[in-house]
């Protein structure tokens, strides 16, 4: 993609995170910021433009780079480093881009980024990792993967870099479910789709264990513990009503097999 288009994006950008209603509050303080965003934050936004402009988020059309500064924003919202906020903006790029943990880091380098900085976004990206672009991960191996990644993040120290990226990944995904619950439909109907490889009560337990796991890591945190609770509340929210599930009730019931 060419440099000038990415940093007219990059601008674009800007303004519009100058313009939310977190950057109007911040522009009545005197205040400096925690950092200042320099080229590890230009090369992670040229990276996740040029990786994800073609892609759009699951059953719709709407941008997949939307979700990427969505997470990056709540990092930054919540206490994170540029480290961290770099992380959130490439968090799916090892899953769902044809890239490895050592590409991605060199990407970065090449875009002006520093290697210990670039090192560390890809250790987070790669600890945010559920499978890999050449994965099909579908419904067979659905449940594997969820009890992989819960179990790795069960044993993350809460000082790991990758647990609010995650956090806050997990944060956003969910309040989007929310909206469409509240729009009209039902947590059995939107996990009845297609596209999703398990059910609502099976996502309930997935969810659920996320929620806990986070309240444990990171519930007394300042600024991260207020992302738990929105992660908790959304959850309960979402899955009221819907029946309870654990994997040894039958590890394949609710499951797309496909």
């Amino acid at each position: 993609m060419n440099t000038s288009i990415v940093r007219h994006m990059c601008s674009l950008v800007a303004g519009f995170l100058r313009n939310t209603h977190v950057a109007q509050l911040r522009q009545m303080s005197e205040r400096e910021p925690r950092w200042i965003a320099g080229p590890l934050t230009l090369a992670a936004l040229r990276l996740a433009t040029e990786s994800f402009a073609s892609k759009s988020r699951k059953g719709g059309d709407t941008p997949y780079l939307s979700h990427l500064l969505a997470v990056s924003a709540l990092v930054m919202e919540h206490g994170g480093t540029e480290v961290q906020a770099a992380g959130g903006l490439l968090h799916d790029a090892i899953e769902d881009v044809k890239i490895t943990a050592d590409a991605l880091t060199a990407r970065l380098v090449e875009y002006g980024a520093s290697h210990a900085d670039a090192a560390a976004v890809a250790a987070i990206v790669e600890a945010c990792t559920d499978g890999t672009s050449d994965q099909k991960r579908d419904g067979k191996d659905w449940l594997k993967r969820k009890l992989e990644y819960l179990e790795t993040l069960k044993a993350k120290r809460t000082s790991d870099q990758a647990m609010l990226v995650s956090l806050a990944d997990k944060v956003h995904n969910i309040e989007a479910t929310l909206t469409e619950i509240r729009g009209g439909t039902t947590a059995q109907v939107f996990y009845g789709k297609p596209w999703f490889n398990a059910k609502a009560p099976q996502q309930k337990w997935y969810y659920s264990t996320l929620a806990r796991t986070f309240a444990d890591k990171l519930g007394t945190h300042k600024e991260a513990g207020k992302l738990v609770k929105r992660l908790t509340s959304t959850v309960d929210e979402i899955f009221r009503g819907v029946e309870d599930w654990r994997p040894g009730d039958d590890p394949t019931a609710g499951i797309d097999s496909r």
